[in-house]
């Protein structure tokens, strides 16, 4: 008599030598007949339980009504272009962007903004790439690099909050298409209380913790298709660079130098990285800064050799640093950053141009809001515009501010131009005056000359190489007028001057200059003078339809982009020396 096989006994041992791979346990069974083991589907009582509800289904279709003649050709008729639909979402999505940055371009096809994104963003064709020219002309990897990013394009993400923000664990409020989520997932009162630091201390708020996320990709895209990083990244990778000789340190840009020693040990950090690469390739590094990463880079140098800081001593930069590579540095500041703090004005923002209109949109923040979130950033006072009036001017001829409107006697007695003008050292009291006693000491906290150009000398260290690399050619804001209105101040006119957008020349190209009190002639600024110093300037030469200025761009963030400066960092990573180029008259600039 045939024997089938029980559940977990036989059944599952034949299914498992002769069952079919789709088959689900429970449709294969065993029957034994002749010393002979066979496989079926199911049993035959299985089968049994199955007749009636087949045959019920099988009688409702058969009873059922046609379908209608237009629904059996829909099922048939597929009209689609893939194309079309693509560039259908492309054009959503642009138009969302706008709406919700209100950015500034032309009202282009999705396929002319695809085709920009893409030309700003990767290199299409590959002997454009800077990377693979200078790899043609023998140029290879010589020095371990460590990058310290500039100011917003190091993203933030979220590990603790307030119940409005539970459901954005580890996500970004800062950096990628997070950012837009959390923006139009929070209240704009959450997503600020988020993104603020505590007035008193300028640490975290109690109850929050953001950090700074991790990685080189992190510093690579601010955003898919915007890249900042990226591309110097890929041509580093063309002649031979790898994550073993690339070395990055984000950082939570809203906190000045001490802080971030103190809550992250970034300082410390930094200085492991230094040694321990050193270590592994024998050799020392190259530093590629920018914008606000050149104010830290060049605090740390001093930090890392003080007996109250790193405790490395003299001669630690001297061994650990071979190039010092300063991109769009604001080494004398920025007199923006006034100007934000006092009236909440982004104007063209403080950090990230192409973005201001994120911070100036009223469902996000308010211009009181900017101003709260400002002064909860002890960064800002590493961005002060330094050198006072010898540097920035002051009244009758050049001041940082002038008052004017219905309520500016309250600020003094008008000039001959129906305003109260402001030198930069009073703007700097007036800022505070309007930010409160709060940011007044908590910006004050840190008693060091570390960072400040004209106040704290280089290293010393005779086998330095310092290069100074900016945009030229870019309209950029040095002075305003504001006008009074009751309590409030708003800017009614911006005096503009060269530099690359956000940062004006004095302060890109000053201390790299030939000026009597830049590094090249202050032996005591420059110790020995035996630091070498060079300058490269690029002049602003946007491309027609690019949204980010394309492959000859000056403009602050975007000069990453520049794939003339790319061959220039590869160059000075290989070990090659650059000559000076200078196009703007910096180096007639006396101070």
């Amino acid at each position: 008599m045939a024997k089938r096989g029980g559940r977990g006994g036989k059944r599952g041992t034949a299914r498992a030598k002769a069952g079919p791979w789709w088959a689900p346990g429970w449709l294969v069974g065993t029957w034994a007949q002749g010393g002979h083991e066979h496989v079926q589907l199911v049993s035959n009582r299985t089968r049994r339980k199955l007749v009636l509800p087949c045959l019920v289904v099988f009688v409702a279709v058969l009873l059922a009504p046609p379908p209608p003649e237009k629904f059996m050709d829909s099922l048939f008729d597929f009209d689609f272009d893939p194309i079309e639909e693509i560039s259908k979402v492309g054009d959503t999505f642009v138009t969302q962007w706008k709406e919700l940055a209100n950015l500034e371009v032309p009202n282009f096809s999705f396929d002319a903004i695809y085709y920009s994104l893409m030309n700003d963003s990767a290199i299409l064709t590959e002997s454009k790439r800077p990377g693979l020219e200078q790899w043609e002309k023998g140029l290879r990897k010589e020095f371990p690099i460590v990058i310290v990013p500039g100011a917003t394009t190091t993203g933030l993400e979220i590990w603790r909050g307030k119940p409005c923000a539970k459901a954005y664990f580890k996500q970004r409020l800062w950096g990628t298409m997070s950012m837009f989520s959390s923006l139009a997932g929070m209240e704009s009162s959450c997503w600020l209380e988020h993104m603020s630091m505590n007035h008193t201390t300028g640490l975290d708020p109690e109850g929050i913790t953001v950090r700074p996320a991790e990685g080189l990709s992190n510093v690579e895209y601010f955003m898919p298709g915007f890249g900042i990083w990226a591309q110097i990244v890929e041509s580093l990778a063309d002649v031979g660079y790898d994550n073993s000789h690339l070395y990055v340190h984000p950082y939570d840009w809203r906190m000045d130098a001490s802080r971030l020693e103190r809550r992250d040990g970034l300082l410390t950090r930094m200085k492991h990285t230094f040694e321990s690469s050193f270590e592994v390739h024998g050799k020392p590094a190259c530093v590629l800064t920018h914008s606000y990463g050149d104010t830290l880079a060049r605090y740390f140098m001093s930090w890392v050799e003080s007996p109250a800081g790193g405790k490395g001593g003299k001669g630690w930069v001297d061994k650990y640093i071979h190039r010092y590579v300063n991109i769009g540095g604001p080494v004398l500041g920025v007199p923006k950053v006034i100007a934000a703090m006092t009236s909440g004005d982004t104007s063209e923002s403080i950090w990230l141009p192409d973005f201001k209109s994120i911070l100036s949109q009223r469902s996000i923040l308010s211009k009181n809001g900017r101003a709260h979130w400002f002064r909860s950033m002890s960064s800002g006072s590493l961005m002060l515009p330094q050198g006072g009036e010898e540097v920035w001017g002051s009244a009758p001829h050049k001041t940082l501010m002038c008052i004017g409107g219905k309520d500016a006697d309250k600020y003094g007695e008008p000039n001959a131009e129906g305003c109260v003008p402001f030198t930069t050292t009073e703007s700097i009291d007036l800022m505070y005056n309007r930010s409160g006693q709060e940011t007044r000491q908590m910006w004050g906290a840190d008693k060091t000359t570390w960072g400040q150009a004209l106040l704290e000398p280089l290293p010393r260290s005779p086998n330095l190489k310092m290069y100074c690399l900016y945009g030229v050619g870019v309209e950029t804001e040095r002075a305003y007028r504001l006008e009074a209105k009751g309590e409030d101040l708003e800017i009614s006119t911006v005096e503009w001057s060269d530099g690359d957008g956000t940062v004006p020349l004095v302060s890109l190209g000053y201390m790299c200059s030939k000026g009597k009190r830049g590094w090249r002639k202050n032996a005591r600024l420059n110790p020995g003078l035996k630091i070498a110093v060079t300058s490269r300037e690029y002049r602003h030469q946007p491309a027609a339809l690019s949204l980010r200025g394309g492959p000859r761009t000056g403009d602050h963030v975007n000069i990453l982009l520049n794939t003339e400066l790319i061959g220039d960092i590869i160059a000075i990573a290989a070990g090659r020396d650059l000559e000076d180029r200078v196009i703007s008259d910096i180096n007639a600039v006396e101070l």
